[in-house]
């Protein structure tokens, strides 16, 4: 069985004290009915803490949504070995790290695991803090718009 590993995008992002909400999308391909949210969400605004809030079974289309760039073919094993990866990523607690920063650092740890293509994580460095339709743009035909 061979899966869909994308960046879902949430929001238009177009300010940047209110950035678009980035998470990471599995599904099989074909399917944009279910799928598993992999996220990181506020759990205390004060302190901009962060926590991870999976979504597994989910539907993939929301009213937040706007898309989403695929990055990945994953095998069952694949996905199973990016579940773990992802599930391990230290949500963000220092006051300044947000979603998008949280979804980069675990496209890292995916690069090195060899789970993503090389230079998956340089690209999506480059599009953290930007609006959803340059997001878009940027994917180009990798790009599912909602």
């Amino acid at each position: 069985m061979n899966y869909d590993l994308s960046i879902e995008v949430f929001g238009p992002g177009t300010n940047p004290n209110f950035r678009s909400h980035w998470g990471f999308m599995i599904n099989k391909p074909g399917n944009l009915e279910f799928g598993d949210l992999l996220q990181v969400e506020v759990i205390d605004a004060n302190k901009l803490w962060y926590g991870f809030v999976p979504r597994y079974a989910t539907k993939i289309i929301d009213k937040g949504a706007v898309g989403m760039c695929k990055i990945a073919n994953l095998t069952s094993e694949q996905r199973r070995q990016a579940i773990t990866i992802i599930e391990k990523e230290p949500a963000p607690k220092n006051g300044v790290g947000r979603c998008q920063d949280w979804t980069f650092d675990a496209l890292l740890s995916l690069e090195i695991e060899e789970l993503v293509p090389p230079g998956t994580s340089e690209f999506w460095k480059g599009m953290v803090g930007r609006p959803a339709r340059e997001v878009a743009e940027a994917c180009s035909t990798r790009w599912l718009a909602f």
